[in-house]
């Protein structure tokens, strides 16, 4: 069974082409986000589970891959003693460590790479770190990534992903030019069955969720076309954005369901 896990995982279409542009372009959003309510709560929560589990301690090291601009990693650099973050976009790293410096923090380094293209052996990284955390990181792509997470810890992992989500635009979107939408939850599926074959014994939780963001039509039309990879042309995207925005905004309503998983090594 795991040959078939780790194969099918292998076989999907991990579309990494535009990976950096994509997140570069999302960067000034995350960003924008970082002292909302919804961003300060989603971390507490996050926090205080990890705290329960016993996975983070003043003298522990924390690796945060996937990072954006610093949501977990700057919690993270005030309850111990260093975090690394890595992320694939520039834009994102720029931000992080810009928010690190107006906080006055000293003890987080960050790291712009490719998760699956990084050597945690010539970094040193190898069973570097009490926690290796990844929150909705789409490097996280595959078996052999998934063992590069934990190979990189000591003592402690977590991986959370959405399990399902329905965007109302971009289901209008899909269904008014007959296009293939992201199938949801591989990525914690996958994990979890991996993770069980190779000995270990992970925990899952689930959360729901549900938000508004809201967009110009042009910053939205950018990032479905930046989704979509050809799939439809910036016209016809711009065309349909118009039929449900009000005064040149587009109201994206989302709900989802997330799972948690933790496991220690």
């Amino acid at each position: 069974m795991e040959i078939l896990f780790d194969r099918f995982w292998k076989m999907e279409d991990k579309n990494n082409k535009n990976q950096q542009q994509f997140w570069d372009l999302r960067a000034d959003e995350f960003n924008s986000r970082m002292g909302s309510q919804r961003t300060m709560k989603e971390v507490e929560e996050v926090l205080k589970y990890l705290k329960d589990k016993g996975a983070i301690d003043e003298k522990g090291k924390v690796l945060d891959i996937g990072c954006g601009p610093g949501k977990y990693t700057l919690a993270f650099a005030k309850e111990v003693i260093c975090v690394i973050g890595t992320d694939i976009s520039s834009k994102m790293i720029s931000f992080a460590k810009e928010n690190a410096r107006s906080r006055g923090l000293t003890n987080v380094n960050f790291f712009q790479a490719s998760w699956p293209e990084v050597n945690i052996e010539e970094l040193g990284w190898k069973k570097n770190f009490d926690l290796v955390f990844a929150a909705f990181c789409p490097g996280i792509d595959g078996p052999d990534a998934l063992k590069k997470m934990v190979e990189a810890s000591s003592k402690h992992c977590f991986l959370s992903g959405f399990v399902s989500r329905q965007d109302q635009v971009l289901e209008g979107l899909k269904k008014h030019l007959g296009i293939q939408g992201k199938t949801w939850g591989n990525q914690v599926y996958y994990s979890f069955n991996l993770l069980w074959q190779w000995g270990y014994y992970p925990e899952i939780t689930y959360q729901d969720r549900a938000w508004t963001n809201e967009y110009d039509v042009q910053q939205m039309a950018d990032i479905l076309v930046s989704r979509h990879d050809g799939q439809a042309s910036k016209e016809d995207i711009m065309d349909y954005l118009k039929t449900v925005s009000v005064n040149g905004k587009v109201k994206e309503h989302s709900r989802s369901k997330i799972a948690w998983l933790y496991w220690q090594v």
